[in-house]
């Protein structure tokens, strides 16, 4: 079966109902584009018990366990893990690429989870016990994708378990005994591997609570003993994810939430647990809850009773003070979550960090895309709502358009702003631009060749010139739709598809860009305004250089190091532009005017 996107088709006859939503399964991942995986070159042998849980807060397994990975570790696609993070197997290679765009077979060999060598040498028995998901927040894997466990015996790889493709809501639990005296040696391996469609973010499997261990009771295999976070914690905000700090600054009592909810899980362990989270502005801790103790003792069932324990009677309160900063621009604040569980509970899991923060710009979304979404009908309209607090100057509009299997990055769209979206919207700024695709998951600004002020609620989307997906990142772990809508020619419907699109506006009462030079002594870009050759001086290596004109667009491209560097720029029209510098310490940014 041809699996290249995962799409709702419904056979309808009018204009107005003929367009639909449409969400697209990514052919990349940005996370692992942006990792370094690696493979361990250790060649000592781990004594047991081996352990992991993907609690870590990172992309990449870690390699003082496993000695080759091409897996995602992720907090966003599993649902109910035993513990916060997995290992998530797809048709992704290790770098987060597909690994043939030209397959279109389900069940290739795709991602591979590698152990080091474990000694098992002097003893009767052992038990290896997991916990697999198929699907999840992901992609469904088909009945002939498999996730498989397979021992090294000797020189060969020995299939111990396997799952054929499935969606599942919930974890199940594995366990494999290990008993045979080609296993118990002191350089036993196992690895998982996953058979998927090989050509996008495909056939989602994931793995948690990882153990092996020598076999001494039944209750080795039934008892995890163990309190765990599950999900991420949510913003503290009621509408956004961030925010511009004047707008929050003097409108806490708007837009904090009164109370915020976190999820644990009690897998077999004591139901005693104490929870706290503290708040951090530069490594200073500014606020401490519960305002009263060190710690608020509460009583956490067991899952298999109550399911996850959610913290709703009474809830985590949030103090109107919790921000309390004198920063007069932007501000970051660091939230800590702790849980305090007995002495036999793995501690890896126990703490929770969460960023809050206030730049310039309003964002719903994570900044991490499971999918992109699109609709497929020329003229259709998406219209994404925001609201300010007082009056500010719109200046830039951030996208996010991961790279697809079929670019449309020379299919034109109008980037647009209402005012207002009750009949047919009041537009009050239009600008033709194109998709300007990523990899490694930076959003794309388009700068606005005119700015205005804006004051209460606006909307800021696009009107499409064709019928092609122009597919934005979707989060799907943050729902907005209360404020996502689109229209196809028969009125304005708030979208159907949960999550959140990845598109954020950028105000600001000041510049964001210089109008003469980059407030930057690593560069220089001069004359400005240029005619005939613009020069860039630099004193970093393995730069970047890119000019995109105001709609968006990119003119050229070029790689240099330090020194001085002309770039023709006779064949470019009037107008005004931007400039990119990225290299590996930084991205920079200078608007320039073009006689």
């Amino acid at each position: 079966m041809i699996k290249k996107f995962f799409l709702v088709f419904f056979s309808l006859i009018t204009f107005s109902l003929f367009c639909q939503e449409v969400i697209t399964s990514l052919i990349s991942d940005a996370c692992l584009l942006n990792s370094s995986q690696h493979k361990s070159l250790s060649k000592t042998s781990l004594n047991l018990p081996f352990f992991d849980d993907f609690s870590y807060n990172s992309s990449n397994v870690n390699f003082l366990l496993w000695e080759q990975s091409s897996v995602r570790v992720n907090r966003c696609y599993a649902i109910n893990p035993p513990s916060l993070g997995v290992a998530t197997f797809d048709g992704l290679n290790e770098n987060g690429l597909a690994r043939d765009f030209s397959s279109i077979n389900s069940s290739d060999p795709s991602d591979t989870l590698l152990s080091k060598k474990i000694n098992l040498n002097g003893i009767n028995a052992a038990f290896f016990m997991f916990y697999f998901q198929g699907k999840g927040l992901g992609e469904s894997p088909e009945n002939q994708d498999r996730l498989v466990l397979e021992f090294l015996q000797d020189t060969i790889w020995v299939q111990k378990w396997f799952s054929d493709g499935q969606s599942m809501q919930e974890f199940e639990r594995v366990v494999v005994l290990i008993d045979s005296s080609h296993y118990l040696v002191n350089d036993f391996q196992f690895r998982f591997r996953n058979y998927a469609t090989v050509s996008g973010n495909f056939d989602h499997w994931h793995i948690d609570y990882l153990k092996i261990d020598e076999l001494l009771s039944a209750s080795d295999t039934s008892i995890l003993n163990d309190v765990s976070f599950v999900y991420n914690s949510p913003s503290f905000l009621k509408r956004y994810s961030q925010m511009p700090w004047n707008h929050f600054l003097n409108n806490e009592s708007i837009e904090l939430k009164d109370s915020i909810n976190i999820f644990l899980r009690n897998n077999n362990a004591s139901i005693n647990v104490d929870f706290q989270y503290n708040v951090f502005e530069n490594d200073n801790q500014i606020f401490h809850y519960p305002l009263i103790g060190v710690s608020r003792n509460v009583s956490v069932l067991d899952y298999d009773s109550i399911g996850n324990y959610s913290f709703s009677n009474p809830p985590i309160d949030i103090q109107s003070n919790v921000f309390n900063s004198f920063q007069p621009d932007s501000a970051s604040f660091l939230i800590q979550y702790i849980i305090g569980t007995s002495n036999s509970d793995k501690k890896i899991n126990d703490t929770l960090t969460h960023e809050q923060n206030f730049y310039s710009n309003f964002a719903y979304d994570d900044g991490t895309a499971e999918s992109a979404y699109g609709i497929n009908i020329n003229g259709a309209k998406l219209a994404y709502e925001f609201k300010l607090n007082r009056p500010d100057t719109l200046r830039a509009i951030q996208m996010y358009f991961p790279q697809m299997l079929d670019s449309v990055s020379d299919i034109p769209f109008k980037l647009t702003i209402w005012n207002d979206i009750s009949g047919q919207g009041n537009v009050i700024y239009q600008q033709n631009v194109f998709p300007v695709h990523t990899t490694d998951g930076s959003y794309h600004t388009y700068y606005l060749d005119s700015l205005f002020q804006l004051v209460g609620t606006f909307y800021i989307g696009w009107e499409q010139t064709t019928n092609e997906l122009l597919n934005i990142g979707l989060d799907m772990n943050n729902e907005a739709n209360s404020y996502m809508f689109y229209n196809v020619g028969s009125g304005w419907e708030m979208s159907s598809y949960l999550g959140s699109w990845m598109i954020r506006p950028v105000l600001s009462m000041n510049d964001i860009l210089s109008d003469v030079t980059i407030n930057n002594i690593s560069y220089k870009i001069y004359p400005n305004p240029a005619k005939h050759h613009l020069f860039i001086k630099t004193t970093l290596n393995n730069n970047i250089i890119s000019v995109y004109s105001s709609q968006g667009n990119l003119t050229k491209r070029i790689e240099v190091n330090s020194g001085l560097s002309t770039i023709d720029i006779r064949e470019f029209s009037s107008g005004i532009y931007f400039i990119e510098i990225l290299n590996s310490n930084e991205i920079s940014y200078q608007k320039i005017i073009i006689q």
